[in-house]
């Protein structure tokens, strides 16, 4: 018997994926190196300097970002990051699947109240390999499954898809991402703006209800699912902030 870590963790760099919205800007990680100057020994020094949004990779949604008046970053309390949860399977599900309350309602493990419930839809494994299908073909979460969570008071969400809201809630879809809603009308024939008429709404009842709210989850992901497990995230205290990268963490007794 023994603890083992498992890091659900995506990869974070200059070539990592980011959300097609158009003006967002891109990473940059400017390296500011330093050899042997006026250091005792000709000592080398390194920094490096970050240009980017706080909410790439895999990341936390402080509740200032959607909700005025929201806690922001160096606010959220720590208890809110760990605990004990759930990896729980979906990765049955296919494009544009809606995670409804009866998708948690029927997950194994059995989620809990208290819990921290981590879903795998296998869409983390589109992570810097099918940029397009991270972003706008996976499984997403419906008003339905959010207010499950939220009346079934869980502590926590995280799931491998991109945001926690339906890829297809960005209305007006046909001006935010056109691509997605003309390749959305032809394979279906419905238009997803009145299908999805409210913006990201899962962020809000969420949010609004104190869940602690992570996006991108990757890593190992694969080896934990189906487990009860321990789970930490902590945030990094950043005044102001309206999310920021964590490590998600898996901590299970083997």
């Amino acid at each position: 018997m023994g603890t083992r870590f498992y890091d659900l963790t995506h990869s974070f760099g200059h070539m990592s994926s980011l959300w097609p919205f158009e003006g967002r800007q891109d990473i940059t990680l400017q390296r500011v190196m330093f050899h042997g100057v006026g250091y005792p020994g000709g000592a080398s020094k390194r920094a490096t300097v970050y240009h980017g949004s706080l909410h790439h990779g895999t990341h936390l949604d402080a509740p200032i970002h959607c909700i005025d008046g929201g806690i922001t970053m160096d606010k959220i309390p720590l208890e809110n990051c760990f605990g004990t949860g759930v990896i729980v399977d979906f990765r049955y599900m296919k494009k544009w699947h809606r995670v409804t309350a009866e998708d948690f309602e029927n997950a194994t493990p059995k989620i809990e109240p208290g819990d921290f419930v981590v879903c795998n839809t296998g869409n983390h494994k589109n992570w810097r390999v099918k940029e397009y299908a991270f972003f706008n073909h996976y499984p997403g979460l419906v008003e339905s499954g959010a207010e499950w969570l939220v009346n079934k008071k869980v502590k926590g969400i995280a799931g491998d898809w991109a945001a926690n809201d339906h890829p297809l809630a960005h209305p007006p879809l046909q001006k935010t991402m056109p691509w997605l809603y003309e390749e959305y009308m032809k394979e279906t024939g419905r238009d997803p703006d009145e299908e999805y008429p409210v913006y990201e709404p899962c962020h809000s009842l969420m949010l609004e209800a104190g869940l602690t709210c992570i996006e991108a989850a990757g890593g190992e992901l694969d080896p934990v699912t189906g487990k009860r497990c321990t789970l930490v995230a902590f945030p990094f205290k950043l005044e102001e902030g309206d999310g920021g990268m964590v490590r998600l963490v898996a901590i299970v007794e083997e």
